[in-house]
């Protein structure tokens, strides 16, 4: 808002007047975030411009979580990421004002505990060549280790959240191992029998 005044020896006269700046939208937050699968996760999204920019996003949002546009040009993308949502989600932030609209590329990254999702025993024959793969879920892909051995058998982690015990068993028996699958975000461990015939 302005006032302009006009003045001479007669008198003085004003006059309000108001000047409107418009500018392009900005988005002016981070471009990545990182949520944990059942835990709470709430990501602020701002930007700049006149007239205040409408905010949406395009992209599949992992489940649990949803985008509100607070309508004073911020949104929030916020909730808790379901189980089994593990990854990575590229996202489009869009910011529109009668001017034009601007886009930002964001990465959600969804961290997800390990599990063991293979069977928890097997069977092998004594002198044939026996292979199983244990399998894990989680984000990112876990790592497997192992406790106990089984006499002519191998175990591998490979690097695709998979391990793999093969060889041929040279000894009858029942074995027990316990198997672990790791990851930055925790463990889970599961008992492994396996009977050989």
């Amino acid at each position: 808002p302005i006032t302009l005044t006009a003045k001479n020896t007669a008198g003085t006269t004003t006059q309000s007047f108001v000047m409107s700046v418009s500018a392009a939208p900005e988005i002016t937050t981070a471009a990545s975030a990182t949520a944990t699968t059942g835990y709470g996760f709430s990501f602020g999204v701002a930007a700049t411009g006149a007239p205040t920019p409408a905010m949406a996003v395009s992209g599949a949002l992992p489940r649990g979580l949803s985008w509100v546009d607070n309508g004073n040009g911020t949104a929030t993308l916020a909730g808790t990421p379901s189980a089994g949502t593990g990854g990575v989600y590229t996202l489009t932030f869009e910011a529109t004002n009668s001017l034009t609209t601007t886009t930002q590329t964001f990465t959600l990254t969804v961290q997800q505990a390990p599990a063991i999702t293979s069977a928890a025993s097997a069977s092998a024959t004594k002198g044939t060549a026996f292979s199983f793969t244990f399998t894990g879920a989680g984000y990112p892909l876990p790592t497997f280790t192992r406790s106990g051995t089984v006499p002519g058998l191998s175990f591998t982690s490979n690097a695709n959240g998979t391990a793999t015990l093969s060889g041929t068993p040279t000894t009858a028996g029942t074995y027990t191992l316990t198997v672990t699958a790791k990851n930055s975000t925790g463990s889970a461990v599961q008992t492994f029998t396996l009977t050989v015939g």
